[in-house]
């Protein structure tokens, strides 16, 4: 898991100059196995006008680490003509006990269930929109526009009733939730990400119906 938000943490810096990042989490359950999905990428058009080359993001990430993960990890590099990244892919036995695995599993208590957020977990995000104010209110304003989805299977919870962020004080984050057919998805600014200290973002808490 580790090398996988450390690779995060190398696009999320380029959130600053880029003002354009996608990320989408999807978790699944068929066949018996829990089926992980992770992509991130970022505009080659806002890389071009600041006359950098995208690609050289992914020009150290070389096969001997990628031998560093567990070997069940798929990493496949994004290169359209709009967009360059990477995607995660990987499955995993629910009876596992590798501890590593068993970071990424959904966890229930109930009606509540409990799904890991990878850059919930990235320390990088809060310290990359600057500390002078004017840098903050800049990142803000980009990092407002940015989301971050997580698609969540109905197969693995039919019918969400409400998910948020635990907060201080009861004071929760509340996600948005939206039927996308044979999947729910929640969507979260970034700008969230940024708020060290006031929510628990590292999972996201979801009530069933």
């Amino acid at each position: 898991m580790r090398k996988i938000v450390n690779l995060i943490s190398l696009l999320l810096i380029c959130l600053a100059f880029t003002s354009c990042v996608d990320y989408v989490q999807s978790v699944t359950f068929k066949n018996g196995k829990y089926h992980m999905y992770y992509k991130v990428t970022l505009s080659k058009l806002l890389f071009a006008m600041a006359d950098e080359d995208p690609e050289e993001i992914f020009m150290d990430f070389d096969e001997e680490e990628i031998g560093e993960l567990p070997p069940n990890i798929s990493i496949k590099p994004v290169n359209t003509e709009l967009e360059v990244g990477a995607e995660f892919t990987f499955e995993i036995d629910p009876k596992t006990t590798d501890e590593t695995e068993r970071s990424y599993l959904p966890t229930v208590a109930g009606k509540k269930c409990f799904i890991p957020f990878l850059l919930g977990q990235n320390d990088s995000i809060s310290d990359s929109v600057g500390s002078d104010s004017e840098g903050e209110e800049f990142a803000a304003a980009i990092m407002a526009s940015a989301k971050c989805r997580i698609l969540l299977s109905k197969n693995l919870i039919p019918e969400i009733e409400t998910a948020y962020f635990e907060g201080k004080g009861g004071q929760n984050f509340s996600i948005p939730v939206f039927d996308y057919g044979e999947a729910n998805c929640l969507e979260i600014p970034f700008i969230i990400l940024t708020q060290e200290g006031m929510y628990r973002t590292d999972r996201v808490v979801i009530i069933k119906k």
